[in-house]
């Protein structure tokens, strides 16, 4: 039988939950991979104590710019400081742990394969587009989208760095197809779906099939899983928020060129009607902005659904000589 001292129990705890913890920051975790990890974890003291080690000395990183981290992870090459861990855990935030670690556990995102196929994608404002992927998958973009295609052999994936896709994903279980938006994403096989960001803020509906919707810091993210016809939103600050059935048709409405409201404020369809207006529309006062509304707007022609705005809601629209908008009360 062999015999094992504590400082080969605290390596094996340690390069375990640096596996666990590199896995889980790449976002490759399956839900049964996800549970055994916790189970690891609540096996023993020392596990659990290595992988919060680990997080701890992350949170930091999860605020630093990629620039910074590709600059940290060249010097890790170039300067290999001698392996000694204890030295290097007692050391905390010190510079050789850091950047130990982030070749480690960090690096594998930043040194990845170059893709089979990468693209570049955008609508401007007022305009709808329609892309067809290789794998068949289609995106139908809103106004002012902009996001990056990149396949790789195990998996695909779209970074969404602002507006709004549908997305119909064409089934592959096994290359994942992933949607990153910010701090939250979307992980799918084969569905469709509609994803929307807007700055930091992102909202998720399910047409068909199901999802995985994870958003927060990398070290503590929350995940919830959306069926067909379930809706969620990360706002910033305050988290990402439980699943719940929501009217996806209205959501997606935009895709047939329509905007539906449904008792909604007046301000929330200015706000809706300046994404796809050339020149935004101002609302006269805030006790206006309060009126709510009812009725569908087309986008097609985005400036005609300021002379159906008024046939929907007691208000004049007006146009002034330095070509801005307002909205007063009639």
């Amino acid at each position: 039988m062999m015999d094992f001292n504590d400082s080969d129990i605290a390596k094996a705890a340690r390069d375990q939950a640096a596996h666990w913890f590199a896995r889980a920051r790449l976002g490759t975790l399956t839900p049964q991979e996800r549970r055994e990890c916790e189970a690891w974890r609540a096996a023993s003291a020392e596990n659990d104590s290595q992988y919060r080690s680990l997080e701890t000395l992350w949170r930091v990183a999860d605020e630093l710019p990629r620039d910074r981290m590709r600059a940290v992870l060249t010097q890790t090459e170039a300067l290999r400081p001698p392996i000694d861990q204890r030295r290097r855990f007692a050391m905390g935030l010190g510079a050789a742990c850091a950047m130990a670690l982030v070749a480690g556990v960090v690096g594998p995102q930043w040194w990845a394969p170059a893709p089979e196929y990468t693209a570049r994608l955008a609508s401007a404002k007022g305009e709808r587009k329609q892309f067809v992927l290789p794998d068949g998958s289609t995106l139908e973009l809103n106004t002012d989208t902009h996001a990056t295609v990149a396949f790789y052999p195990g998996k695909r994936t779209v970074t969404l760095a602002a507006g709004e896709i549908l997305f119909a994903v064409d089934a592959d279980p096994s290359r994942p197809f992933i949607v990153a938006a910010g701090k939250a994403q979307v992980s799918v096989t084969g569905t469709r779906f509609n994803v929307r960001r807007d700055g930091d803020d992102v909202s998720l509906a399910v047409e068909s099939g199901s999802v995985e919707f994870s958003a927060g810091s990398w070290w503590n993210r929350k995940v919830e899983r959306l069926a067909a016809g379930y809706v969620a939103h990360y706002q910033t600050g305050q988290g990402l928020e439980p699943a719940h059935p929501g009217d996806v048709a209205i959501l997606t409405a935009w895709q047939r060129g329509r905007l539906i409201f449904r008792d909604s404020p007046l301000s929330q369809v200015v706000n809706e009607l300046n994404r796809y207006l050339s020149q935004p529309l101002r609302i006269a006062d805030a006790h206006l902005g309060r009126l709510r509304i009812a009725g569908t707007l087309g986008i097609d022609e985005p400036e005609s659904a300021l002379e159906v705005l008024p046939e929907i809601a007691p208000v004049t629209v007006l146009r002034r000589t330095d070509g801005s908008t307002v909205i007063t009360a009639r």
